[in-house]
């Protein structure tokens, strides 16, 4: 018998990083970004469902790629308040987890964290991609 724990782990999305596009949907004639679309489609779809049986009324929650300055985050954060705006739940409900995998990200945790402020979750390093970030710089 397979049965889950009454307790059981949060899903987080990973969106694609931003230099991937989305070939599919065209802004002004060029390919939207693919980190965008995954995010809007997921809490279009999925946000009201995954804030009352999995988030405890928050959520939902990301896990952001391939990020390197602190201006993506603040992109990332105003993505963020205008979804929660939209979609009439307090702002903050939307966490991320940075995943640091440049050595560029290294140098601008803090200020990472400080553009997400209350949206952030936290940060993790992947430490492969960070290791060869460091040697290739």
């Amino acid at each position: 018998v397979y049965k889950l724990n009454d307790k059981i782990a949060k899903l987080f999305v990973r969106p694609r990083g931003w230099h991937l596009p989305e070939a599919h949907i065209l802004v002004d004639g060029e390919p939207a970004a693919g980190c965008l679309v995954d995010f809007g489609l997921y809490f279009f779809h999925n946000q009201a469902q995954f804030r009352s049986t999995q988030g405890g009324g928050f959520g939902p929650f990301f896990y952001l790629p391939k990020m390197e300055h602190s201006r993506e985050a603040k992109i990332w954060n105003c993505a963020f308040e205008r979804a929660e705006k939209m979609a009439g739940v307090e702002r903050g409900s939307i966490r991320a987890t940075v995943l640091i995998e440049t050595l560029p990200a290294a140098f601008e945790m803090e200020e990472i964290l400080y553009e997400l402020r209350e949206h952030s979750a936290g940060l993790n390093c992947g430490r492969w991609d960070y290791i060869f970030s460091y040697v290739k710089t």
